[in-house]
């Protein structure tokens, strides 16, 4: 009887080996995407009543990121609910330390590489010897890199009953997980509003390093996670100040948490704090003056100048500049055999310009939104006034082309006389002009650039800008100093004559797409206004040319005519409605797409304004094509337009959000996670492909 007793017994315990090697430690791994998913476990068997830790690992794709339980200014974050068999008790998400994720201006809270969700287990008491339990987890995260992804999937992991065993490998990884996530300490916290204003304060503060302080809110509205954290350093503790978000509108709870992040022995580091609502806490004399914690890295500002820089060159190419710095091409090409000289003195008055022109209008967009105002890149051409009077200029300019007045005249201190006058005045009004109309032409791959550009402090975005303007004016820059470019230049001749007569169409059709940019802001009053402002204009350009007192007081009456009509237009308020009329679609608004997705549908939202060249390319080349057209038929896509051609503040917020200071805007909602909702971001350049796997996505 004690033989068999003893077989037994070592039967047990050799099933008990294969046991713990057949189940636990890792499941098989999963590839949703972006993300190669797996469970891992701390033991390779638990005894009954004892606790063990399971953690959803995420190998992410280089780049790419997820999001923690507060994910910043957008983002939802990762999800995970089990299915346990009875006995088994799950804790919370125990959530490693977050980093901030910028994306252009926004500021997202997040993970990249490798991060392991853990979440703790208690097995019942009266769990059986010998069982093998099955966990299984259902999860959800959103993966973004210059697009977002929702993916998720359903992992199975068995875990046998017996003497408890540890898995070396994967407790270890597990344990170092856990002891770097925030912990609840010492630290004591206080926060006060006062009108948008916020001061976080602390003291207990850990040993470490809190030059480089973050603090992160588990709660959304707390403060504005895009703005900086200015820190100031004391004797006791330390302050932050920042901007208060939504959360202030409506009743504050007693106490808000979230996550206080240093260094310690050079290791990033954080603890949990409680802040009690309305107390400054007395943190001692100042250590350190208050300083601004960068929103990027300098990596981010160096790719943004490059991206500008670069930007500004591909400018050059685009179509609304052309009939601009053509004036300039032609210039050169008359003194490209003369003067070397004065060839570089006209191509430094030429940029002198452009950067003059780009510095006021970024100083002018930073005081706008430095009073409140929702602005972004290209403000000036949802003025209808503005493109009232850029038509009449490029109209004026192109009669000068044809030969319909010459310099000399009483025209001759009129802004087309300035483009096309050499010397020193051409040279710079000409590059100024080709600013204020380059900026609907800004290239696709800018974006990213200007919207961390009107996000960053004052003087990063006028750094980015400079970058920008430097690249718009380099090339004739490289003509005025590269011989061997001067010498390949034409000399001049009768061809210039003709030259200068053609580039009178290029100036005519920028004039003709500039009214009808004017006819969607203000209607048939503001076309019909432009019509006569161009009449007058002509008009004066016929009395200055006769000789007598008379003509010339009524030339001056006909150019005071064709200045002020333009400064009669007001925008049109219902433009956005008729542009969504006119395109068989439905106007954008956040509530319509909560609407639509409550039922079901996918979402198209096409960000777009009648002055921005490359939307208007998407969509007569994609997007209002029959095919994608039907697309959305067959998929019962809903296709909302955000008309952003005349100033909305609410477009203008919507596009901050995707780090965008400019249109064309592109996204794809999917109805199949109701509870995350978050759109795909498609490529400013679109393709029928592109929107195909937009949507198969959703």
């Amino acid at each position: 009887m004690r033989k068999s007793a003893l077989i037994l017994l070592i039967a047990f315990m050799s099933w008990l080996i294969v046991a713990g090697a057949a189940f636990a430690r890792q499941s098989a791994p999963l590839d949703t995407g972006k993300v190669v998913a797996s469970l891992v476990s701390s033991h390779d068997s638990i005894a009954p009543g004892g606790t063990f830790h399971i953690a959803l690992r995420t190998q992410l794709d280089e780049h790419w990121h997820t999001y923690w339980k507060n994910p910043g200014d957008s983002g939802e974050p990762v999800h995970i609910e089990w299915s346990l068999p009875e006995g088994i008790s799950p804790g919370p998400i125990i959530w490693p330390l977050p980093k901030p994720v910028p994306t252009g201006p926004i500021i997202n809270y997040g993970f990249e590489g490798a991060p392991l969700f853990t979440t703790a287990f208690t097995v019942s008491e009266t769990a059986k010897l010998g069982d093998v339990i099955t966990l299984t987890a259902d999860f959800y995260y959103l993966v973004c890199y210059d697009v977002c992804i929702p993916e998720s999937g359903q992992l199975n992991l068995p875990i046998s009953i017996g003497p408890s065993s540890i898995d070396d490998d994967w407790n270890a990884q597990i344990n170092e997980a856990l002891s770097a996530s925030p912990k609840t300490g010492a630290v004591k916290g206080g926060v006060e509003n006062k009108d948008g204003a916020l001061t976080l304060s602390f003291t207990n503060l850990p040993e470490g390093d809190f030059s480089k302080a973050y603090f992160f809110p588990f709660d959304q509205g707390v403060l504005g996670h895009s703005e900086p954290q200015r820190i100031t350093l004391a004797d006791q503790g330390l302050k932050l100040e920042t901007k208060a978000d939504f959360l202030w509108e409506k009743d504050v709870p007693k106490s808000l948490g979230g996550v206080l992040t240093y260094e310690k022995e050079g290791v990033y580091s954080g603890t949990e704090v409680t802040m009690l609502v309305g107390e400054v806490l007395s943190i001692g004399a100042p250590a350190v003056a208050a300083k601004p914690l960068a929103k990027v890295s300098g990596a981010s500002l160096f790719t943004a100048i490059i991206g500008a820089l670069v930007g500004g060159l591909i400018l050059n190419l685009m179509p609304c500049v052309f009939p601009v710095i053509s004036i300039k091409a032609l210039s050169i090409a008359k003194s490209a055999h003369g003067e070397r000289a004065a060839i570089k003195r006209e191509a430094w008055f030429y940029t002198s310009g452009v950067i003059a022109m780009f510095l006021l209008l970024t100083l002018i967009l930073l005081s706008l939104k430095a009073g409140g105002s929702e602005i972004g890149w290209g403000f000036q051409l949802q003025s209808p006034k503005v493109v009232a009077g850029l038509a009449l200029l490029l109209f004026v300019i192109g009669l000068n082309l044809l030969g319909a007045f010459e310099f000399g005249s009483g025209l001759q201190n009129t802004g087309a006389s300035l483009t096309q006058k050499s010397g020193a005045a051409g040279s710079f009004f000409t590059g100024a002009l080709a600013v204020v109309v380059a900026t609907p032409c800004t290239a696709p791959m800018m974006a990213g650039a200007v919207g961390y550009a009107l996000a960053a402090p004052a003087l990063i975005t006028l750094a980015v800008f400079m970058a920008l303007a430097i690249g718009f004016a380099l090339p004739f820059l490289l003509i005025a100093y590269v011989p061997s470019l001067l010498c390949k230049l034409p000399k001049p001749g009768l061809w210039m004559a003709r030259f200068k007569e053609i580039l009178a169409f290029p100036m005519f059709a920028a004039a003709i797409w500039l009214v009808w940019v004017l006819s969607l802001q203000a209607g048939e009053h503001g076309v019909l206004v432009i019509l006569c402002a161009m009449l007058a204009a002509s008009l004066a350009i016929w009395l200055f040319k006769l000789s007598g007192g008379l003509s010339r007081t009524l030339g001056v009456l006909a150019v005071i005519a064709a200045l002020a009509l333009p400064l009669t237009l007001s925008a049109n308020t219902n433009a956005s409605a008729d542009a969504a009329a006119k395109l068989d679609a439905m106007v954008w608004s956040q509530a319509r797409v909560d609407e639509l997705l409550a039922q079901g549908r996918p979402v198209f939202v096409d960000f777009t304004a009648a002055w921005c060249v490359t939307c208007k390319i998407n969509e007569k080349t994609v997007l209002y094509k029959a095919k994608t057209q039907k697309l959305f038929e067959d998929t019962n896509t809903a296709f909302l337009v955000a008309d952003w051609t005349n100033k909305d503040d609410v477009i203008a917020a919507e596009l901050a959000k995707y780090g965008r200071a400019g249109v064309p805007l592109y996204l794809v909602y999917s109805p199949n996670f109701q509870e995350f909702v978050r759109p795909a971001v498609l490529p400013q350049i679109l393709t029928y492909n592109v929107i195909i796997e937009a949507l198969a996505g959703s």
